[in-house]
């Protein structure tokens, strides 16, 4: 009963997907691996996520060649919208999309819901006057339009006329640049995006500056990083994560822990009532949920509550833990990879160094993780460094880095769609509870 409970509740972690046991099942007949697909978010000026861009790639793109580019965005509508599903994508955000001027010359955009995308488009294809021409209908159709690799010139005011977002690469500018650029942008209506934001000191920046919205991977870094030791805020969440993630750690004192840290318990048992687990009762204690649920997955579930807890952080660093933490199992699980806990673990802990402020060698120090999780977190190393990376690099959409493979395609990408599920869906209980 206990167990076939739980399952109900994770009715989302269903593993392996269809998807992927066709794909290993026709991996031999020279079926083409499915598309690559993920997102990246955009914030806002509060670091709320404002929607998310579309990062695709197709097996053996040459990016110089335009039908490939055609191609490339043709397969990011039909991956996202005919086999996944943009919900599962973007939830109810927005989805940026990019598009290439054959796919709005050829009338492809209208495959794509208005008012749910905004296509993005290079600022160079969009001066050419047919395109031009084009992207006015589509606006006035009530599709949005954002200029990728905006520069202010002379030549970009007519764009200005049909764009609502122009997007800037914040490296491609010095900062007298990026300001000046800013000043000739304001008196238009349109809001402006800065790209490519790898650290919190070029957020401040172009946040000062007057940008509206922010791109990059800069959130998953640690602000400050000054000085070793644990800061006074941080030192409760500390303590309890070095009991939630010690695997020896009996039940007795796995309750003891997370009923002292009434914040943590609090949330646990809200999430647990959420309608997301769907239990047939209400459970009223810590206890209660450990012998309901069983103790790795109350530890799980701690874990991610304790992360969550945690003051001054954007709401996406938590669900970025999440998904890396549910692709790291899953993709463990499809391996045949010994203790997917582990590997759950190593992802939870990946950004544990944003969410303290600290260095990630500092974290280890004051962590007593065992070696190898540790050695995956700190360069990636071993058989839990090894899927980590592989997760890490189908974020960043780095996906020339990964090696074709059929089923190595499949896998990846539909562990990144349920991982998607699992955090998004996994929030939503939460905070609706």
């Amino acid at each position: 009963m206990i167990e076939r409970t739980w399952s109900e509740a994770r009715r989302l972690e269903s593993w392996p997907p269809p998807s992927l046991s066709q794909a290993i099942a026709t991996a031999g007949s020279g079926d083409a691996a499915p598309s690559f697909v993920a997102r990246q978010p955009i914030y806002d000026r509060a670091l709320d996520v404002y929607a998310y861009e579309l990062l695709f790639r197709t097996d053996d793109v040459d990016h110089a060649d335009v039908r490939d580019e055609e191609a490339a965005t043709a397969g990011t509508v039909v991956t996202t919208f005919a086999d996944i599903g943009l919900d599962a994508l973007v939830g109810g955000r927005a989805g940026f999309v990019n598009a290439t001027r054959e796919f709005v010359m050829r009338g492809f955009v209208t495959l794509l819901p208005a008012g749910r995308v905004t296509l993005e488009l290079r600022r160079t294809e969009a001066l050419d006057p047919a395109v031009l021409t084009e992207l006015r209908r589509l606006a006035q159709l009530g599709y949005t339009i954002a200029l990728d690799d905006f520069v202010m010139r002379p030549d970009s005011i007519g764009l200005l006329e049909v764009a609502h977002y122009v997007k800037l690469d914040a490296q491609a500018f010095t900062r007298d640049q990026l300001t000046d650029q800013v000043t000739q942008l304001q008196p238009h209506k349109v809001k402006l995006i800065a790209a490519k934001i790898e650290d919190h000191r070029t957020f401040d920046f172009c946040k000062e500056v007057g940008f509206d919205y922010f791109q990059g991977y800069f959130f998953c870094q640690p602000r400050t990083v000054a000085g070793r030791g644990i800061p006074a805020n941080r030192l409760t969440q500390m303590r309890l994560m070095a009991v939630l993630q010690d695997p020896h750690c009996e039940l007795e004192e796995l309750d003891r822990a997370i009923s002292n840290d009434l914040g943590v318990s609090f949330r646990l048992l809200r999430w647990i009532n959420s309608a997301y687990f769907s239990l047939p009762r209400k459970v009223s204690s810590v206890r209660e949920a450990l012998m309901l649920l069983g103790v790795r997955n109350v530890r799980s579930w701690a874990l991610l509550m304790t992360l969550a807890g945690i003051d001054d952080q954007p709401s996406e660093l938590i669900r970025t833990a999440m998904v890396r933490a549910k692709m790291c199992e899953l993709v463990a699980q499809s391996l045949g990879r010994p203790d997917p806990a582990a590997h759950f673990t190593v992802g939870l802990f990946s950004v544990v160094d944003a969410f303290m402020n600290m260095r990630m060698t500092d974290v280890l120090a004051e962590l007593p993780l065992s070696p190898e999780v540790a050695a995956a977190l700190l360069d990636h190393s071993g058989p839990l460094g090894e899927v980590l990376a592989w997760v890490l690099t189908y974020e960043r959409a780095h996906f020339e880095c990964l090696a074709p493979s059929p089923q190595a395609d499949a896998m990846l990408r539909d562990a990144y769609v349920v991982a998607l599920r699992f955090a998004d869906q996994a929030e939503a209980g939460g905070s609706a509870a």
